[in-house]
């Protein structure tokens, strides 16, 4: 593409995937989101991300974005070039599909060709650093780059990577009065992967606790009791509503009717939020190092459902 006539930028985001239709639409309102906050963001980034495969240590603070200087007089003003084309933002999923991953990316990347685009990035919404983030999607990727040598697809870091991610968490807790909070995420069967979970809980004075592994929520639950401990928050390190979410709701709420002397509450998960969608600007224009390696309402025996709000290509 000619510089007068510049190719469209185009961005993928991969889910978990889920059967339970809740996830999907939710990440359908963060790709708007996203998309939103591409446009209000300098088209001229500085590090744009890197192909597949390919890492590269990032500076230890971005440069100015691309602009052109305006002169009146003695003084110069800057102006930041525009997109020459709206964004385009899709969204995929690993599991649950009704094709597998690297085909949903190659058929995206079709349209992407199609509609001019000679590049896609591809932003995983994971959390974690497992199996999923270093082995299934970079896999699905190189299947689907043999498949489509004419768009360069470049694999952002994971959501979970991005530093500024423990602010969003701690917004959400300063909502909520209790005496002390636990941070309940999935966990990983890969030890190493559950350390920036870990970091995260520490970092903000929390406890740590694993909905599919050790030490869990019960465990963790009844130790804090024992420190007397009357009041705790309970955050689900989860992105989306859905059936994990679902079964978190039904724990507590047993937990609960265990111990009717304890006020538990029970925050929503992250959500997609403005907030979020500029996690994932970030990572997915590389303006920001990785790192390495809503209201609080109380639940007693009343079940808490939060509703996701509804919204493929958002473009």
């Amino acid at each position: 593409m000619s510089a007068s006539n510049p190719s469209p930028a185009a961005y993928l985001l991969i889910s978990h995937g889920s059967r339970d239709p809740r996830p999907a639409q939710a990440t359908e309102k963060l790709a708007q989101l996203v998309r939103s906050r591409l446009e209000s963001t300098p088209s001229g980034v500085p590090y744009p991300p890197q192909p597949w495969g390919r890492r590269s240590r990032l500076p230890s603070r971005p440069a100015e974005p691309r602009s052109v200087l305006q002169t009146r007089r003695n003084s110069p003003v800057k102006v930041t070039l525009p997109w020459a084309h709206p964004p385009l933002v899709g969204t995929a999923c690993l599991e649950a599909g009704s094709l597998p991953l690297h085909q949903q990316i190659l058929e995206f990347g079709q349209r992407i060709y199609a509609a001019g685009g000679r590049s896609l990035g591809i932003v995983p919404l994971f959390l974690l650093p497992g199996r999923h983030v270093l082995e299934d999607v970079p896999e699905a990727v190189r299947q689907a780059q043999r498949l489509l040598p004419q768009v360069s697809l470049q694999l952002c870091p994971h959501l979970g990577s991005h530093p500024d991610l423990s602010t969003l968490v701690q917004q959400k807790l300063q909502v909520a009065a209790a005496d002390t909070w636990l941070l309940l995420a999935h966990g990983s069967r890969k030890p190493e992967a559950n350390t920036s979970i870990q970091w995260l809980a520490q970092s903000l004075g929390g406890t740590l606790a694993y909905w599919a592994g050790d030490p869990n929520l019960e465990t963790q639950v009844i130790q804090l009791i024992q420190k007397g401990v009357q009041r705790m928050v309970i955050l689900p390190y989860f992105l989306f509503t859905g059936t994990t979410t679902d079964g978190i709701i039904r724990r507590t709420e047993e937990l609960a009717e265990r111990f009717p002397s304890i006020d538990f509450r029970l925050l929503p998960p992250l959500g997609p939020s403005l907030e979020l969608a500029q996690l994932v600007v970030d990572l997915a224009l590389n303006l920001r190092p990785s790192l390495p390696n809503s209201s609080a309402l109380p639940l007693k025996r009343a079940a808490l459902r939060h509703q996701p709000r509804a919204s493929s290509l958002v473009s």
